[in-house]
C-alpha cells in the first residue's frame, strides 16, 4: 500500500489505532462486503479494505483528509466513494456490513480543522451524535467496530452509548509501549 498523508490529516504512522484497527479487520471475509470508515483520515484503512475486495465508503469532516482519501485511492487504484460528512449527516440511509470507527476522544472543543481528529467537544459531542444516529444504520448483520485509547474516558463514552441503547464490547485489546488500545464492536440492546 502506498500512502501520502497531507499536513492537518492523522497520521496512521505516528499512532497505533489505525494499524491495530487493519489487524483486527485481518480476522474477517471482507471480499463484497459494504463498509463505511468514519474519520478515514488519509484513508489507509479503506485502501486497505478497498485492495481486499470490499465496496467501500469513506467520510470525514476535515477537508482536507477527504482529499487525502481520494489521491490514496487513485494512488492505489482502488475504487472508494469519499463523502465529506459530519458523522451520518450526508450518508444515504442505507446497509453496511461494517461501520469502522476511529474517533476523537479527548474531551476539549476543537478550534481548526485539524484538531477535530483528536476532539470530541468538551461535552463529548462527538458521542453524541454518533451514538444518537447509529441505530438508523444498525441493522442486525452490521458489525460497528470502534478503536479507543485507555487514555480516553471510556467509562464516559460507554454511558452515552447506553443512554442511546448501544452496548460497547470488547473485542480485543492490545498494548503498545505503554498504551493499551481497545476494540469495540457496538450492538443495540435488546429489550
Amino acid at each position: 500500500m502506498k500512502l501520502k498523508v497531507f499536513p492537518g490529516v492523522f497520521h496512521p504512522g505516528f499512532f497505533f489505532s489505525t494499524k491495530f484497527l487493519i489487524s483486527h479487520l485481518k480476522k474477517y471475509e471482507l471480499k463484497n462486503k459494504k463498509i463505511l470508515e468514519f474519520g478515514a483520515g488519509s484513508g489507509m484503512i479503506s485502501v486497505f479494505c478497498a485492495k481486499n475486495s470490499s465496496i467501500v465508503s469513506a467520510s470525514d469532516i476535515n477537508k482536507t483528509a477527504v482529499d487525502n482519501v481520494f489521491a490514496n485511492a487513485k494512488l492505489n487504484n482502488c475504487s472508494i466513494t469519499v463523502i465529506h460528512s459530519d458523522l451520518f449527516d450526508s450518508i444515504p440511509n442505507q446497509f453496511f456490513d461494517f461501520i469502522i470507527i476511529n474517533p476523537p476522544y479527548f474531551p476539549k472543543d476543537a478550534s481548526n480543522e485539524s484538531e477535530l481528529a483528536w476532539f470530541c467537544g468538551s461535552d463529548f459531542q462527538y458521542f453524541e451524535k454518533l451514538f444518537n444516529q447509529l441505530p438508523d444504520f444498525l441493522f442486525p448483520e452490521t458489525i460497528v467496530l470502534m478503536v479507543l485509547s485507555e487514555d480516553c474516558n471510556i467509562k464516559m463514552i460507554e454511558s452515552i452509548a447506553k443512554k442511546n441503547n448501544i452496548q460497547m464490547k470488547l473485542k480485543e485489546s492490545k498494548k503498545f509501549f505503554r498504551e493499551e488500545n481497545f476494540i469495540f464492536q457496538l450492538h443495540l440492546i435488546k429489550d
